[in-house]
Parts: C-alpha cells; sequence; structure tokens
C-alpha cells in the first residue's frame, strides 16, 4: 500500500457509478493511511487529492459540481472506514479536517454539504474530536443562512443529525453553554436556520434537538420562548399523503412534539396556558384536535419536574376549564383524554395544594352528584381523582361516600339510583386496584387504614347495597329496575373482594356471614331460577338473561376473592335441581339447564385459576358435585335424558378446565410435567377418592366437606401438575361412568366353557320406550371417554393399558373397585354382543381416542375380525343406531392398525377377502340369498366404513391391498336391483368424520382425497356416457357414485377432469332424482363455478335449462310412491328436496358475479319468471336467495 497514489484513487471514485466500487477504493485510501508510517504526511496528499475539483478552472458548468460533490464524497467515505476500523486520527488532524469540511458551508453550498456533514458526523465521533470544535462546525452550519432551505431533504437530514449527535455529546455540550451562558447564541442562530422545515423525517430530528436543548441547557426566558414560538407554531401536526412516503406517521410527528411540550418545567409558564387555551376554543376544535391537545397536556403534567413550580400555578385554570369537558362534554374519546389529564394533574400534587384542590373540586362535584342530570358526569370526575393516588382517595372518599348514600336515600329516581351505585361501584374497583397497589410498595406508611377501611365493609353493605336489592328485587320489573340489578349485583361483585390497607395481614372487610349473603343473592338469578323454572319478568325472556349474565359476570369476579363460595355454588346447583325435579318445576327446559349452569359454574371455576400456582380443588368439586347430581338422579330412576344432561357436563367441564389450563402451561416458563405413570397414577386418584369423592360404580356418594378440608391442607401447584392431576382424576370418572353403566352378568366357567360378556348395566332395565334416549347416552359417554384418553400421550396411554379398555371396559383391578373383574381372550376379543351390542358406543369412544402405537397385533386385529363377522352377518343383530357406532368402530380399527407389521398385514388382507366373498355372495344370487336389499345395504355401508379408515392411510402398493376397493367401485353401481342404493352410499369413503380426524391420532395421509379420485372416480368418468357400452341404469348409477364423492373432494384434487365432470354434470339434471343424488351433483357444479367459472361458459344454455327444471321438479310434492316409509324418512327427503332447490338458486344467483353481462343477457327472459316463482318458496332462506338472484339477473339490463 506504500506505493497507492491518493489522485488515483480520487479519480476512480470520482469515476466510478458502481456503490461496491467506491466502498472498495475508500477502504483502499483508508488502508493507506492505517498504514503510512507517517500519518500526518499521508493525511495531506489524502485531503489534497481533490484539488482539482475543488478548485477547477472553470467552475460553472453542473458536471464540476457533481464531481466534485463525488470527490468530497470520497473523503467523507474514507473518514467512515476509518472510524469503523477504530484507526485514531491525531487531534491536529482531527482539527484539520474540522476545519476544512466546515469552510465548505460557507463557500461550497452547491456541491460540499451533505459529503462534509457526512464527514463531519465520523469526526464528531472519533477519540480525539476536541469539544470546542463544536462550537465552530454549529457556527458554520448557521452560515448557510437560506441555503439551507435550498438542500435536498436528504442533506438537511444528514445535518439535522450532526447537530443532534453534537448536542448529544456531553463535552460539547458544557462547552457551548460556557461559551454561550443563558443567551445560547448558538440555538438562536438554529432557530432561524431551521424555521421552516416541512419535511416529516427531518421534523423528527429538528424536534428532537429542541427537547435535548431544553433538557440539557439551561437557556434565558426569552430563548426557551424563542423555542416554545417554534415548536408550538406546528401545533396541533398533521401529515399529508405523499407521492413518496416517509414511513414517518402522524402518530410519530405528534410524539415526538408532545415530547417537546413536555421537555422540561421551565417551558410549563408558556406550555398549559397555551393548550389550555387552545382547548377553550370550543367549537373551533375538531374533537381530534382536542384529544392530541388533551395528551399533551397530560404528557406535560406527568413528566414536568418540580411539580410546585410547574404544575401547583396552573391547577385552577386546569380545573376550571377541563371539568366543563366532562360536564358538558358528549365525546368518549374527548371525555377519557380529560378524566386521564385530571388524574394526572391530582396524582402530581401532595399536602397543601393536594387538599386545597381537593376541597375546590368537592365543592364543584357536591351539588353536580346530588343532581340526576350531572350525576354521571360528577361520578367520573370524582372517580378520575380517587384514582390518583392514596391520599386523594382517602381524602375524597371520605366525604364522597357518606354524601353518596345520603342522596341514595332522598332521591325517588330510578335511573339516579342507578348512576350513584354505579359510581360506587367505580370506587370500589379503584380501591381495589391501589389495594394491589399498596402490596407492591413497601414505602408507604400505610398507618391504619390508608384507604378508608372503615368506610368499605359490612357497613356499606348493610346500608346500602342491602336496601337497594330488597328493593329492586321486590319491585315490578322495568327496564330501570334491571339496569338496578345488574349494578347492585356487579357492585356486590366488588365488594367482596375488598380487603384491608392497614399494616397487617390483608383481611376481608366484609364478614363470611354477608359474603355468603352476597353470593347466596348472586346464585339466585345464575343458577337457582333458572333450575325451578322463576322467571323476573315471564313477558319478556331477554330480561332475564341480561340479569342473568350479570350475575354470572358478577360471580366470576367475586369468587377468585372469595374461595370458599365456590362450593357454596356447587351445593346451591346440586339441591335447586333436587328441588325442581322433585317438585316436577320446568321438566321440559331442566337437561338443558343443568347443562348450561354447569357451563356457567365451570367459568366461574376457571377464573380463580389465573395465578401462578393453581389448585385442584375446583375443578374436581365441580365434576364431583356433576357426579353427585347423576348418582341421585339415578336413585330417583329419571329418564335417560338427565343422566345424559349430567354426563355432557361432565365433558364440557373437564375440557374447559384442561384447556386453560394448557394454556397456561403453553404461556408459562416452567418445564412440561412428567407422563403419568401407572404408580403416581393409582396413588393420585387414591387420595382424590379417599378424600371424599363420590364412586358411582360402588353407588358411594361424596361428601364436599371432607374433600374441601382435605385439599385446603394441600399447597397450591405448577399449572402443568395441576393438568396432569386432573387428566387422571377425568379418567377415573370415565372409568367409574363405564362401570356404573355396564355388567357382567356371569364369570368364566371352565366346566361349559363360557367367556365373560359385558352387558349394559342395571340402571337401563325396563323401559323400552326409552331405549333412544338411553343409546343417546350411551354414546355421550363413549365421547367423554375419547375426549380423555385422547388427551393422553401414547406412552401414558401404553402405560395404562387402555388398549384393552376398548372392550373390557374398564372392568379392570388397576381401577381398584370392589367389582368382578374381567380379562378376555384374545381370539374372542371385540364389541360384547349382549344387549344387542348396545355397549358399542363405548368401546368406539375408548378406540377413538388411541394413538395408532397402541393396538396391538393379536388383540385388536381379532376385534377387527370379530367385528367383520358380525357386521357382515344377516340378518343385522343390531338396531340401526348401534350399528352406526360398530361402523365407526370398524372404521377407526382399520385406520389405525399399522399395516407394517407382516403378519397384521397379512390379517388384514383376510378380512378384506371375507368381505369380498360376503358381497360376492349377496350380489350373486341376488334376491335368492334370502338376504333383503335393506340389510345388503348396511352390509355394504359397513364395508365402506371399512375401506374409509384404509383410505385415509392408504397404501398404493401392493396391489392386493386394494382389491376390495376395486372391487366395490367395479361392481357395486352395476348391480341390477339395488345398484342405485349403493352407488348414493360412495360418500362413505370421504363424508367428515370425527374419528378421522388428526386430533384423535387417525392416520390421514395428505394425499388421501387424491389418490382415491385416482382410483375411484378417473377410470369411471367414461362410463357415465352412453358411449361406454352399459345400459342407462347402470350409467345413471356410475354417476351417482361419482359425485357422491366428487362432493367432499377439493376442486384442486379432479380439475384435470373437469370437462369430462361437466359433461357428465349436464347429463344428469335430467337423469338423477331430487334428492341426495341431485344435492351431490350441484354441490360440484357450485365449486367449479366458484373455481373454474370459464370451464363451464360454453354450457350455460343447457345448465340453466336443466337447473331451472331441477328447482321446478324439487318444489312438487312427491308422489306417493316416494313417499312411502316412515316419517323419518320422509323428513329427510323433503330437507334433500329443500336444500336441491337452495343449491339451484344459489347457482343462478352467483352466474352475474362470475361473468360478464354479455354472455346472460340471452338467458335473462328464460330465467325471470322462474326466479319470481322463487320468491314465493315457502322456506325462508330460499325466497332470500330468489329475490337476491332476480334482483341481480334483473340488473343486467
Amino acid at each position: 500500500m506504500a506505493n497507492v497514489r491518493f489522485e488515483d484513487l480520487a479519480l476512480q471514485y470520482v469515476l466510478t457509478d458502481e456503490s461496491d466500487q467506491e466502498r472498495i477504493i475508500s477502504e483502499k485510501a483508508a488502508t493507506a493511511i492505517e498504514e503510512s508510517t507517517n500519518s500526518r504526511i499521508a493525511v495531506g496528499r489524502w485531503v489534497a487529492s481533490i484539488n482539482r475539483w475543488i478548485h477547477p478552472v472553470d467552475d460553472s458548468a453542473d458536471d464540476n459540481f457533481i464531481a466534485r460533490a463525488k470527490a468530497l464524497d470520497f473523503l467523507a467515505r474514507t473518514v467512515g472506514v476509518l472510524k469503523k476500523r477504530g484507526v485514531s486520527l491525531k487531534a491536529d488532524q482531527v482539527q484539520l479536517l474540522v476545519t476544512f469540511f466546515s469552510s465548505l458551508f460557507l463557500n461550497d453550498h452547491r456541491a460540499g454539504i451533505a459529503a462534509s456533514t457526512k464527514a463531519l458526523r465520523h469526526l464528531v465521533g472519533v477519540k480525539t474530536f476536541q469539544h470546542t470544535l463544536g462550537d465552530t462546525i454549529i457556527d458554520r452550519i448557521s452560515k448557510l443562512g437560506d441555503d439551507f432551505k435550498l438542500q435536498t431533504p436528504a442533506t438537511r437530514l444528514e445535518i439535522y443529525e450532526l447537530l443532534l449527535e453534537l448536542l448529544q455529546n456531553p463535552d460539547v455540550a458544557n462547552d457551548l453553554e460556557y461559551r454561550h451562558g443563558t443567551t445560547c447564541g448558538f440555538m438562536t442562530s438554529l432557530l432561524d436556520l431551521c424555521r421552516n422545515e416541512r419535511d416529516p423525517q427531518n421534523l423528527m430530528k429538528w424536534f428532537e434537538i429542541l427537547k435535548i436543548f431544553l433538557q440539557n441547557f439551561s437557556p434565558s426566558e426569552d430563548v426557551t420562548s424563542e423555542v416554545f414560538k417554534t415548536f408550538s407554531a406546528y401545533f396541533p401536526i398533521s401529515l399529508r399523503a405523499s407521492a413518496t412516503p416517509s414511513g414517518i406517521t402522524a402518530d410519530d410527528l405528534k410524539n415526538i412534539l408532545r415530547s417537546c411540550f413536555a421537555a422540561h418545567y421551565r417551558v410549563a409558564s408558556l406550555a398549559i396556558p397555551y393548550l389550555v387555551n387552545k382547548l377553550d376554543q370550543g367549537d373551533a376544535v375538531t374533537v381530534a384536535v382536542k384529544v392530541d391537545i388533551l395528551q399533551t397536556l397530560d404528557a406535560c403534567l406527568a413528566q414536568y419536574e418540580h411539580p410546585k413550580r410547574s404544575v401547583v400555578p396552573f391547577v385552577d385554570q386546569i380545573w376550571g376549564s377541563l371539568k366543563y369537558e366532562v360536564r358538558n362534554g358528549e365525546i368518549p374519546d374527548t371525555i377519557k383524554a380529560t378524566l386521564k389529564v385530571i388524574q394526572s394533574l391530582t396524582s402530581r400534587l401532595d399536602e397543601e395544594e393536594l387538599q386545597s384542590f381537593l376541597t375546590n373540586a368537592w365543592r364543584d362535584l357536591v351539588d353536580d352528584i346530588s343532581d340526576p342530570t350531572y350525576t354521571a358526569q360528577a361520578g367520573r370526575l370524582l372517580v378520575a381523582i380517587t384514582g390518583a393516588g392514596f391520599q386523594s382517595f382517602a381524602t375524597i372518599t371520605s366525604q364522597a361516600i357518606p354524601h353518596i348514600q345520603n342522596t341514595l336515600r332522598r332521591t325517588q329516581s330510578l335511573s339516579h339510583k342507578q348512576e350513584l351505585v354505579a359510581l360506587l361501584n367505580s370506587i370500589l374497583s379503584v380501591r381495589s386496584h391501589l389495594v394491589e397497589t399498596l402490596k407492591d410498595n413497601a414505602n408507604i406508611e400505610k398507618g391504619s387504614g390508608i384507604l378508608k377501611d372503615e368506610l368499605f365493609g359490612d357497613a356499606l353493605f348493610s346500608e346500602v347495597y342491602l336496601p337497594l336489592w330488597e328493593q329492586a328485587s321486590t319491585a315490578p320489573v322495568t327496564t330501570e329496575t334491571v339496569g338496578m340489578l345488574k349494578k347492585i349485583m356487579e357492585g356486590l361483585g366488588a365488594l367482596v373482594g375488598q380487603q384491608s390497607s392497614d399494616n397487617g395481614i390483608p383481611r376481608r372487610l366484609c364478614s363470611d356471614s354477608t359474603c355468603e349473603k352476597i353470593f347466596g343473592w348472586l346464585a339466585s338469578p345464575s343458577i337457582v331460577y333458572p333450575l325451578e323454572g322463576k322467571q323476573f319478568d315471564e313477558a319478556t325472556p331477554n330480561t332475564d338473561q341480561d340479569i342473568r349474565d350479570a350475575a354470572v359476570a358478577a360471580l366470576k369476579e367475586a369468587v377468585p376473592l372469595y374461595p370458599s363460595a365456590f362450593q357454596l355454588l356447587l351445593q346451591q346447583y346440586l339441591s335447586s335441581l333436587k328441588v325442581a325435579y322433585q317438585q316436577q318445576l320446568a321438566l321440559r327446559d331442566l337437561p338443558l339447564e343443568i347443562k348450561l349452569i354447569a357451563n356457567t359454574l365451570c367459568e366461574v371455576g376457571c377464573s380463580s385459576l389465573s395465578g401462578e400456582r393453581v389448585s385442584l380443588l375446583n375443578p374436581v368439586s365441580l365434576i364431583n358435585v356433576l357426579l353427585e347430581g347423576l348418582l341421585w338422579m339415578l336413585s330417583e330412576k329419571s329418564p335417560p335424558r338427565y343422566w345424559t344432561a349430567f354426563i355432557c357436563s361432565i365433558h364440557l367441564s373437564i375440557l374447559q378446565f384442561l384447556n386453560h389450563l394448557s394454556n397456561r402451561i403453553t404461556n408459562s416458563s416452567h418445564s412440561k410435567p412428567q407422563d403419568i405413570t401407572m404408580e403416581w397414577y393409582a396413588h393420585i386418584n387414591s387420595d382424590i377418592l379417599n378424600s371424599g369423592a363420590p364412586q358411582l360404580d360402588s353407588d358411594i356418594p361424596g361428601n364436599p366437606r371432607l374433600m374441601v378440608k382435605a385439599f385446603e391442607t394441600l399447597e397450591a401447584e405448577e399449572a402443568g401438575v395441576v393438568y396432569k392431576k386432573l387428566l387422571a382424576y377425568s379418567l377415573t370418572v370415565v372409568g367409574q361412568l363405564y362401570r356404573r353403566f355396564t355388567t357382567i352378568p356371569y364369570q368364566v366357567d371352565e366346566t361349559s366353557g363360557n367367556q365373560p360378556q359385558l352387558g349394559i348395566g342395571k340402571d337401563f332395565e325396563g323401559g323400552r320406550d326409552s331405549i333412544v334416549e338411553q343409546d343417546i347416552c350411551l354414546h355421550q359417554l363413549g365421547l367423554l371417554a375419547a375426549s380423555i384418553v385422547r388427551a393422553l400421550s401414547e406412552n401414558e396411554q401404553k402405560t395404562l393399558d387402555l388398549g384393552k379398555d376398548a372392550f373390557i371396559l374398564f372392568h379392570r383391578t388397576i381401577y381398584d373397585y370392589n367389582a368382578p373383574q374381567v380379562e378376555l381372550p384374545a381370539e374372542t376379543v371385540g364389541v360384547s354382543p349382549l344387549d344387542e351390542f348396545r355397549t358399542a358406543p363405548l368401546s368406539m369412544g375408548v378406540l377413538q381416542g388411541l394413538h395408532p402405537g397402541v393396538l396391538s397385533l393379536e388383540y385388536h386385529l381379532n376385534a377387527l375380525k370379530n367385528l367383520c363377522t358380525v357386521l357382515t352377518s344377516a340378518p343385522s343383530p343390531c338396531s340401526d343406531t348401534t350399528r352406526a357406532a360398530l361402523d365407526i368402530t370398524f372404521m377407526i380399527l382399520s385406520n389405525k392398525l399399522r399395516v407394517e407389521d407382516s403378519q397384521m398385514s397379512k390379517g388384514k388382507l383376510q378380512i378384506q377377502q371375507n368381505m369380498m366373498d360376503t358381497l360376492t355372495s349377496l350380489w350373486g344370487k341376488g334376491s335368492q340369498s334370502g338376504v333383503d336389499i335393506p340389510t345388503t345395504i348396511r352390509i355394504f355401508r359397513s364395508v365402506l366404513h371399512f375401506l374409509a379408515g384404509d383410505v385415509a392411510r392408504f397404501q398404493s402398493s401392493p396391489e392386493e391391498h386394494n382389491a376390495l376397493l376395486k372391487m366395490v367401485c367395479d361392481k357395486a353401481p352395476l348391480q341390477p336391483t339395488m345398484g342405485r342404493q349403493l352407488a348414493r352410499s360412495f360418500e362413505v369413503f370421504v363424508s367428515p368424520k370425527e374419528c378421522l380426524e388428526k386430533e384423535n391420532h387417525a392416520i390421514v395421509k395428505r394425499l388421501s382425497g387424491s389418490w382415491l379420485y385416482t382410483r375411484a372416480v378417473q377410470p369411471y368418468l367414461k362410463d357415465c356416457f352412453p358411449t361406454s357400452g352399459l345400459d342407462e341404469t347402470a350409467i345413471v348409477n356410475r354417476a351417482i357414485a361419482v359425485f357422491a364423492i366428487l362432493k367432499h373432494l377439493k376442486y384442486e384434487q379432479y380439475s384435470s377432469d373437469i370437462a369430462q365432470i361437466v359433461r357428465v354434470i349436464i347429463r344428469s339434471l335430467s337423469t338423477f332424482e331430487a334428492g341426495i343424488e341431485m344435492e351431490s351433483c350441484l354441490s360440484v357444479l357450485l365449486q367449479i363455478l366458484e373455481k373454474s367459472p370459464e370451464t363451464l361458459q360454453e354450457h350455460l344454455a343447457g345448465l340453466t335449462s336443466g337447473i331451472i327444471a331441477v328447482y321446478e321438479t324439487a318444489r312438487k310434492t312427491p308422489q306417493s310412491a316416494d313417499t312411502m316409509g316412515d316419517s323419518a324418512t320422509r323428513n329427510v327427503q323433503q330437507r334433500e328436496r329443500v336444500l336441491c332447490r337452495k343449491l339451484a338458486l344459489e347457482f343462478f344467483q352467483k352466474l352475474p358475479m362470475s361473468y360478464e353481462n354479455r354472455l346472460l343477457l340471452p338467458h335473462r327472459q328464460q330465467l325471470l319468471r322462474p326466479l319470481s316463482a322463487a320468491c314465493g318458496d315457502p322456506i325462508r332462506e330460499i325466497r332470500r336467495i330468489a329475490l337476491a338472484a332476480r334482483k341481480a339477473w334483473e340488473s343486467l339490463a
């Protein structure tokens, strides 16, 4: 580098246009300076290298200005590299460079400013920069004068950055203050220079400079006034839309300008009167500007130091102006901002000033509180003042509370009373917040009740809330009465949580008897009345719901503050539902109310699980009370719908508690809890059962008092631990319910070879008319089991051996109960055949939640074989309801059994072969097989359920795995007598199924839909046309099967054959029945219209006439042949026809949104009359669509 010529580098830099080359050249120059043996000579040569551009022969051409700017940028960029590398230039060199670059502000306004500023910014940051040079730089910048505003915004930004760095340098700031004193001449020069700045980015820096100046310097009053005039001239500031957005928002500008107003208390005498006067301009100030003024005033009051000098002199002026913003104001944003200012103002006062302000404020407020017109406004002002601090709260509430009580006694207006109670409620909320703040503040002398404990306890309850409740709860129901009740309940919830503010341990201010009375009141509208069928107002049910919601909201607030109240609510729930059932009160709605109120109790219980550490008491207590209710209902031999209500309530409560705890774990820094082990599981459940939990399987009621006493001795734990304990106990509850509702009629008898079997329990004996309700109950119990089992990890399921519980239904010694134990031999395992397989939903529930890895070869493969035998036998061994559960169980096993294992794969292939043989037999012999068509269809649908589970986790090879699928697709639609019915069933392949969701650990491959399309649809599209050689019946059946599958696939999965599919649709409009067949066809058509309307464009004429005919056919009353069968079948057919009409009209409604008018106009007249007729459809939703469609088509003209 010793041979480097700086003149050459400078020339290269000036000539290049590439930023990378500029960087390389400047780095070479910096390296040459760094490695030189005599840096003074090197720096001199480096600076002299640009002389040809600094003193050119002809200085008038623009090219010379551009070249000189590049040359100066060469120096600036080199300085930047030297600074970045930490190369230390000598002080005299830095001074020389500063002098050189500063001089350019005087004589090179067109070319040198940007580069000089950039270089100076680098030099200011080096260690050897002399702070006395700061004044020189500012002086030279000030000499720009009018040329400053001629610089580009980017150049001015560099200058602002340089000034900011100088003022933020403590040594430079000290030197400037020493040189200029209070006159601050450098700043007055800058004020003149920058006064007219308008660029947003530059203003951000300019305001920052002014703020720093006010904070770090001690200017005279005159200078301070000039600075204030400079930035206040921009207030209120806004931002115009720009073609070149800077990234600066209006809020950014408002905030930085606001910081100038609040920069230092010496500005207070100028800023506060200025802002208050702006505010008092009345209607001349917009809402946005008024909010800006208030926020700026709030920032000043909050940030000014020495409040006795900066705030106190203006208290009366501020209060005198702002109180009317609230008293007479109507804009919520303005009122909110005003109240914040008043709170900030109050918080800055103390001692005599605070006392004087509060006296004046109370003088203004006392009459307004008594005046119904201004009570709400005065209340807002009062709450803002009380919330400012402990002293202001104590001082003003000692006057306010007695006055509010007296006013409540005197006033006759319910609306006035409601406003006064709302004010009391707000004061209670403020006090609760201050008490919490007090706990964390050890510096405050608490004394004897700093927050006026004597005013907020039993006295306030007995003197205010008690008489108000008694009056409102017995008064005639009006809108005002309801509003009053809601406010009273809100206040009661806040009153319960009031705690002492003295030096001792925090204690509740309300006695236990008062708290219990409050919770008794809150329980009435939220628990007792709904269960017992009582209403506040029979004429308007919405009124009851409003009061109920308010009571629930109050309970959520109050229960965490008085934990024992939750047990009171639970016992109230249990006693009320017993009364309601025994006295036959509102029995029609009782099962629903059991669930709704259990959900309410669960929400209230969850509100207590918000701390760092939580207790298991509330979740377990609620579950146990629901078990108690179920046990009592069973003892009363109530209808099964009541059992179902309790099982659903237990299910919902467990899920809500688990989800709440799971969210706490996700948001917590604590480590994930360990998996459940067998020993830990047995220990936890033993502890809970021994502490008084009910045991339904043994008919043992619970002991709530013993339970509470046992849990009170336990410390709260991390959410993850409580989650695992609740999950373990939930599994025990499932086991209890399974054992309660199932029984073992006989045990193993080795002489007779009998095996143990499981049937439904004794609670189901008799009552044949309630079998439907019983089956619903068993199904809901199965869903509860599925939710609990799936929440366990695979290792936990294996540890607890849950794979067997799908068929022995928790009748095992591991669950520690006094009942016969069951161990089924592997070869006979499966859903119990007793009671016509009615325990199937229970097996289904457990299997649905299992991980695939838990299923075993010998156990579950045999279950699949046995289930296949049952489902392919004729006649059907069970009811259709039970068969649906067996089909789902069949599908789950088909999906979750891993075929990777050779033996399992072989066993599954054998099962497929058995089903193929069955179908061959049924279809080959036809009516001679002795099996009627409905039974054949049931068997076929069971086969489809097996295939649905298999297709979700498809295996393309070896091909024999898909032999059953191929046989079904090839032959089912071609059956002469039942092919149409079989084809309709094809949707079972892909219709949505909860058991095949990922959350249930089903094996679902991402491409399963596309794979099924290539196997079950694509090869058969050609058979949907007469050219296939098939008869018309087979062609129609094949099309029905195609659309039954396509209906549930995504458009992208079949888009490759879209032209062929559209032709099938057009043909099917005249061959399908107006029911489930047509509904599938129209669903696919609408999906195509949404995704690819251009494919339908050439077929609009055929589609229009065809769908008009579809609507008219679906509107007609079906002929007698179609209406044969039970009422349920007729209702299903009616719903299908309604859906066909709806989809047909949706197609017409969407056409104008999908195509240009010119394409639709030829069909307009043809459509308007049918659409007008459709506007008289008996179904409201269809009429709405028809009106929208007709309006769209009429507007085409």
